[in-house]
């Protein structure tokens, strides 16, 4: 794709030096995949109008120019400074900037829209990639080289109809999709004013990591944890894979993974749960698909899986995808799903809807082959909101407490993926934050993407319809699930006629 210019962004106004520590939560996620999407317009502001928007937006957000880097490791230092601990530095004349690309194509919005058959859409050749910067990486995108690499990418795409694409992509741990989302709403909220020559907005989103940390149980400065504070935290339904016990069935590629560090390799005597590699057919062909369910469907799961228990109507979906797959794979035994949740409205007291970061982690949830065959809907969504109900303000503190004196948050994977594990993450949100409700002041996008790894396993969430929501809730539009499985595995699902089993229902 041709680049007409890249450039670097930085503040307008000067910054002063600032070194700061990231939260617990943020160094847990170095290794998860960069939080991207992509959003196209068939009526969009110009390019230059876009800039513009765009750097009075980023002067809001002067720490995202920085460098995102490892800590000092200081064995004898507090929280912050133990192994594998995350900085952002900012206000330096060596700050990477902000990584803005313009570019062209020869491609059409019909490019990347597909033809759906069924309410489904095989997306598996459909080239977002090339509308987010691929070039150059992301800091610690290998969990070890920063210097100089930008935390965000952005990039404009003009089409060859003369529609416009806005591509982001961000390093995890300054961002999950909910910060994505905010940044994106308020440069669209910019570029509205600018374009309407109305005030510009307020600003003000809260980047403070201390407020995640600060809510951890305990002193997690101590030399060890407290005993009776971990037993709370190890009582929570989650995985915790051992990076360092897994050498077994590794993938070539992925064995440095497996290493003691040998700054702690004398203070390592225990070792936890091995990742069970073996399940993971790392070479299969991976098939990725859009499937919508409308509002009746949404409304149909949700009336029948509240017949035995009383459940939310984003459990009831996501049950119903977990046992679609589980019947596609075809495996007997158990199966696992760990479902991405925020601590955003978890804590006591809450952190402020404009929080930045990455304040997220992933639940365990284990059904079996025989659940899923007989499609018990209610009882696979009581498993989920059990789940999810255990973490709240009494137990999240321990949890921070447990990841705050891990000897390295990248030992621990808290999710896998492949033939025996399901990943889902949803992007659900509210208006302007929706992932489809971006105007920049020509309307909504015409075509969104939640940029997503095409591993197998991988699922994500998000609305189909939020404009015609207002003050309704998301089911109200229905959604669509972004599903990334084996080749195999999708076409059985594709077969199996309890996906639409829905479909008649009353909405």
């Amino acid at each position: 794709m041709p680049v007409v210019s890249r450039t670097r962004l930085f503040p307008t106004s000067p910054q002063k030096l600032t070194h700061t520590p990231l939260s617990i939560l943020d160094a847990a996620v170095v290794r998860y995949s960069p939080s991207a999407g992509v959003w196209i317009f068939k009526d969009a502001p110009s390019v230059d109008h876009l800039s513009v928007s765009l750097n009075i937006t980023l002067d809001a957000y002067p720490q995202w120019s920085g460098q995102l880097q490892w800590t000092p490791y200081n064995p004898n230092g507090d929280h912050t400074q133990r192994l594998q601990r995350l900085m952002l530095s900012y206000g330096s004349p060596d700050d990477p900037g902000v990584e803005f690309i313009i570019a062209t194509s020869s491609r059409s919005i019909s490019s990347f829209v597909g033809n759906p058959v069924d309410g489904c859409i095989n997306a598996s050749n459909l080239p977002f990639v090339e509308l987010i910067g691929s070039t150059p990486s992301l800091a610690l995108h290998d969990a070890a080289t920063y210097a100089g690499l930008p935390s965000l990418i952005i990039q404009i795409t003009t089409l060859a109809d003369g529609g416009v694409a806005i591509g982001l992509k961000f390093a995890h741990p300054i961002a999950d999709a909910h910060s994505m989302l905010q940044f994106t709403s308020d440069w669209a909220a910019v570029s509205r004013a600018l374009r309407k020559r109305e005030p510009l907005p307020m600003l003000s989103p809260v980047f403070d990591p201390s407020l995640i940390d600060r809510a951890a149980a305990g002193d997690i400065d101590a030399l060890s944890p407290l005993p009776s504070i971990l037993e709370i935290a190890r009582d929570l339904p989650l995985h915790r894979y051992d990076c360092w016990n897994s050498k077994i069935d590794c993938p070539p590629f992925l064995e440095s993974l497996t290493t003691v560090p040998p700054e702690v390799e004398s203070i390592v005597s225990h070792f936890g749960q091995p990742i069970e590699w073996k399940n993971w057919d790392y070479k299969a062909p991976v098939s990725y698909y859009l499937v919508e369910f409308s509002p009746g469907e949404l409304y149909a799961m949700w009336e029948e899986a509240n017949l035995t228990s009383r459940v939310s109507h984003l459990d009831a979906l996501l049950a119903h995808i977990w046992n679609l797959i589980i019947r596609a794979r075809r495996l007997d035994g158990e199966y696992h799903l760990d479902v991405s949740f925020g601590f955003r409205n978890r804590l006591n007291p809450p952190l402020p809807t404009s929080f930045l970061g990455s304040p997220i982690s992933s639940l365990q949830v284990t059904s079996t082959a025989q659940d899923a065959v007989d499609h018990n809907l209610g009882s696979t969504a009581a498993c989920i909101r059990s789940a999810l109900s255990a973490f709240d303000a009494s137990t999240i503190p321990a949890l921070l407490h447990e990841l705050a004196f891990e000897v390295s948050p990248l030992r621990t994977w808290g999710a896998f993926f492949g033939s025996r594990n399901t990943i889902i993450t949803s992007w659900l949100g509210k208006q302007p934050r929706c992932m489809r409700d971006m105007d920049f002041g020509t309307g909504p996008p015409t075509v969104v993407e939640a940029v997503m790894p095409g591993i197998d396993g991988c699922v994500q969430v998000m609305e189909a319809n939020p404009r015609d929501l207002e003050e309704k809730s998301w089911y109200e539009s229905g959604a669509i699930i972004s599903l990334y499985l084996r080749d195999d595995v999708m076409e059985n699902i594709l077969r199996d006629p309890a996906l639409r089993k829905y479909r008649h229902d009353k909405s």
